[in-house]
């Protein structure tokens, strides 16, 4: 993974992006489904990370064909303008399916039409997400999605994200998770513990918000308690660089040396604090 930082000139402006952590009941506990990126990827190349991406216009037409309306999606997700918080909702979902095969819908879908639905999603040149949808049958579960959080990339990066992370429960066909093979290459259900593990050993790169958002979610003993951990996603939490040595050190927004005063979801004993070396990330408080 391969990050650089510019300290000049002005901020980009952030785009809408949505994630989601598709999680699922284990014997150790709740597994979230990763994906990983291929290493061309100019964002994230080569990082574990949850599926999603950034929004697209169709994602705010209001023919998507969906369970929950602008105003419920804005009120649940602390947005003031529905239209925009449905259309984070439809990302979120349209991003789950187009990388790892995963649909959440309104109602039972066959396996052999979320298949061809996803792969009608693959052109550049196709028909709209609307008229999709609505050739192959299916309302998107919106309500299926909890909102988590909402991360934004730093302002010294050169491409930047307001990221709404959203978490949700698997569906109960599960057999066809399977990365894309283009801007995904592998795929895997790790229990948070495990994945912060493989990351410590230098076996899978997570970016500072997945490791935080794992390291938060750790002690949940299934989904259902998870999905009822009280949360405030409104709150945007930007990171702030700095420089340590030869490298650079990314501070969370519950870190003393932050440029904000403190965060809503912050906890005692998560890491604040991530120094990237050698084209990955290791915490350093």
């Amino acid at each position: 993974m391969t990050v650089s930082f510019s300290f000049e000139g002005d901020a980009p402006t952030p785009r809408d992006a949505a994630t989601v952590l598709v999680v699922r009941d284990s014997p150790d506990g709740p597994e979230v489904f990763f994906v990983k990126r291929a290493a061309a990827v100019r964002f994230m190349g080569g990082a574990y990370v949850f599926p999603g991406g950034r929004l697209d216009p169709e994602d705010a037409d209001p023919a998507v064909a969906a369970d929950l309306e602008g105003d419920e999606c804005a009120r649940r997700l602390g947005e003031p303008e529905g239209s925009r918080a449905r259309a984070l909702y439809v990302a979120a979902l349209r991003e789950c399916l187009e990388e790892s095969g995963l649909l959440l819908s309104a109602g039972e879908v066959a396996p052999d039409v979320v298949d061809a639905l996803r792969a009608a999603l693959e052109p550049r040149e196709r028909p709209s997400l609307a008229a999709l949808l609505a050739q192959h049958g299916v309302t998107l579960s919106l309500a299926a999605l909890v909102p988590w959080s909402r991360w934004v990339t730093p302002r010294q990066e050169t491409r930047r994200f307001d990221a709404r992370f959203f978490i949700a429960q698997a569906p109960a066909d599960v057999s066809r998770a399977r990365h894309d093979g283009g801007e995904t290459v592998e795929s895997a259900w790790l229990t948070p513990r495990e994945a912060i593990a493989r990351a410590r050993r230098a076996e899978i790169v997570l970016a500072p918000p997945t490791w935080r958002t794992l390291a938060e979610i750790a002690d949940a003993p299934d989904v259902a308690a998870l999905l009822s951990m009280p949360r405030d996603a409104s709150v945007p939490l930007e990171p702030s660089v700095i420089a340590v040595g030869d490298t650079f050190a990314v501070l969370l927004p519950d870190d003393p040396e932050h440029h904000q005063a403190g965060s809503a979801n912050a906890r005692v004993g998560l890491p604040t604090r991530f120094v990237y070396r050698d084209g990955a990330w290791e915490t350093a408080g």
